[in-house]
């Protein structure tokens, strides 16, 4: 029997994974975490606030000189249209080769996104109507790699065969009890021809 909450009163050959609890860095830590385009989306936000990454104070500072691109209403609509195309929702389905439909769902929700930020670019903070291709491309482009995520469940795909290598090797790792019985069963099917 293993220790701990995760399997107590279940006998060992009906435990999964994991067979030791895991470390509290890799509870907060799953693949899809990390397939999640969010972290893109958030630090877009910030570079939009004029901040970038610091690695050493391990925050978003603000860099000298810059001004924010627009207001933060502007900012909060900007993120509303990313995470519509950008969500796990888009990035864990399956498209097949479906480049028109793909396109075409780029295509109306960009088209929106530029009627909505020319119509709003004074509420926003936007000083000139040009910085309008910069957000259409901001999200052309978060668009496009969350949709081409998709093609063929690339995302779902990674996910499910993570689960199922590690259940995999588990399961090739068993115990040397285990591997010694089942090498027996193996050489009597062996001896009586089954």
């Amino acid at each position: 029997m293993v220790d701990g909450s995760y399997y107590s009163g279940i006998p060992d050959n009906y435990m999964t994974p994991p067979m030791t609890p895991p470390k509290s860095e890799n509870r907060n830590i799953s693949i899809i975490k990390e397939l999640s385009p969010q972290g893109v989306l958030q630090e877009m936000m910030q570079q939009m606030e004029g901040k970038i990454w610091d690695s050493v104070q391990e925050k978003y500072i603000k860099i000298e000189g810059t001004t924010p691109f627009m207001n933060e209403e502007g900012r909060d609509t900007f993120f509303h249209f990313a995470t519509a195309m950008i969500s796990s929702i888009v990035t864990m389905s399956n498209y097949g080769r479906e480049e028109k439909f793909i396109n075409s769902l780029l295509r109306y929700h960009i088209k929106k996104a530029i009627i909505h930020f020319h119509l709003h670019y004074k509420d926003y903070g936007i000083n000139r109507k040009t910085k309008i291709n910069i957000l259409s491309s901001k999200l052309l482009i978060l668009g496009n790699a969350a949709f081409r995520k998709a093609i063929g469940a690339g995302d779902r795909k990674a996910a499910t065969s993570n689960i199922s290598e590690s259940i995999s090797t588990l399961m090739r790792s068993g115990s040397p009890q285990q591997e010694q019985e089942a090498n027996k069963k193996g050489m009597m099917r062996r001896i009586l021809g089954r």
